[in-house]
């Protein structure tokens, strides 16, 4: 064997050693982004089942509450009395109230029930009216998603917006929504503060990272686009049919 041949056919060792790694790669990749979507899965159903409780147990507790003390306030007690009773009836309905918000934003029936679009309009009503921000939705779902997908979309929506409320104090947000056959886009513009995007996808920020490493497992990515002073633009892009 001449020295060319040895050589050559150490490349060739080398080349197959690589490919060999590279296809254990995206094996492990594969494993992984399919034991992260099962984790997250496993999370979306517990929360489906502790929204329920909230609304079904604790609800119909607060419920009831609420009658009796309406019952008692319509009987003859005492004007001191009268007046803590309806205090006490009071907290009993913001509980009750607080209870269903919580329930609402943990897992909306309506993105179950009605899917995807419906609980979208939903949650921009909900949050334009409560948290007093102009709150803007375009979408265009020329392709049905699945189940998961619908929840993954609603889920970086929801999580843009009370970043951009809470974090950024936005005034304006933008949301858009766009399913074509080959790519599905997510985007969330806002007029906030801005931010310094390395520390917002670090172990401090606020949940970006976390929502990175949930699109990531669809095989998806994550893109932010922000400065101090600048507002964000928060963009997911996810190609192939889900």
């Amino acid at each position: 064997m001449t020295k060319s041949d040895e050589i050559s056919k150490m490349l060739d060792a080398l080349s197959l050693k690589q490919n060999q790694i590279a296809e254990n790669l995206a094996s492990g990749n594969t494993q992984m982004r399919s034991l992260a979507k099962r984790v997250w899965r496993v999370q979306e159903d517990e929360r489906k089942h502790i929204a329920r409780e909230l609304h079904d147990g604790v609800g119909q507790l607060l419920t009831a509450l609420i009658n009796q003390l309406e019952l008692t306030c319509k009987g003859n007690v005492s004007g001191e009395v009268q007046s803590t009773l309806q205090d006490s009836l009071e907290l009993a309905r913001q509980a009750l109230s607080d209870t269903r918000k919580i329930s609402r934003l943990m897992r909306p029936r309506i993105l179950d029930d009605l899917g995807l679009e419906p609980a979208l309009n939903w949650l921009t009503r909900v949050m334009r009216e409560e948290e007093k921000a102009d709150i803007t939705l375009e979408t265009q779902l020329m392709r049905e998603l699945d189940g998961e997908t619908q929840t993954l979309v609603f889920r970086v929506v929801q999580e843009s917006i009370t970043n951009a409320i809470k974090h950024a104090d936005a005034d304006h947000i933008k949301v858009q929504v766009v399913a074509q056959p080959s790519l599905l886009m997510v985007k969330v513009i806002d007029d906030g503060v801005g931010m310094d995007t390395d520390k917002a996808l670090g172990p401090d920020g606020f949940g970006l990272s976390a929502m990175q490493d949930r699109v990531a497992a669809f095989g998806g990515q994550l893109m932010i686009q922000s400065a101090p002073g600048e507002g964000s633009e928060i963009k997911m892009l996810l190609m192939g049919t889900n």
